[in-house]
């Protein structure tokens, strides 16, 4: 039954292929526009553009966990060997809209404080089209 009302964020993740990437704590998708400049003589200075290329990425903060399902190894296989990922950013909730895509990583992070949890973050860069989809 798909979500109604405000999403809670826990239950928005960022999953590769079917699986949920583990252990994260925030899951953000970024959509943006170039904006062509469009502008002419003739209209008294003022600014005009156009839309231009689009792109998107998506990243994801998470505490390092050795033997989370799908964590900071996995990902760290995919940045080395440069592999294509197929994204997916969303609930698993049927009838919720979810955003997929395919991405590389564009940059993958861990972060090691003292007395603290280490943690990471990866960034991946879309390729190509972001679709919205029905959860099925």
């Amino acid at each position: 039954m798909a979500t109604t009302g405000t999403v809670d964020g826990n239950a928005v993740g960022i999953y590769m292929g079917d699986t949920l990437i583990g252990c994260a704590t925030s899951a953000s998708l970024d959509l943006s526009t170039n904006m062509t400049d469009a502008t002419c003589k003739d209209n008294n200075g003022q600014e005009q553009v156009k839309p231009g290329q689009k792109m998107w990425g998506m990243s994801l903060d998470g505490m390092f966990a050795f033997d989370s399902t799908m964590g900071w190894m996995d990902l760290f296989e995919a940045w080395d060997a440069g592999t294509l990922l197929t994204l997916k950013w969303g609930t698993d909730e049927v009838g919720d809209t979810s955003y997929s895509g395919s991405a590389y990583i564009d940059s993958l992070s861990a972060s090691a404080p003292l007395n603290e949890v280490v943690t990471y973050n990866v960034n991946f860069k879309g390729t190509g089209v972001i679709t919205a989809t029905v959860n099925t």
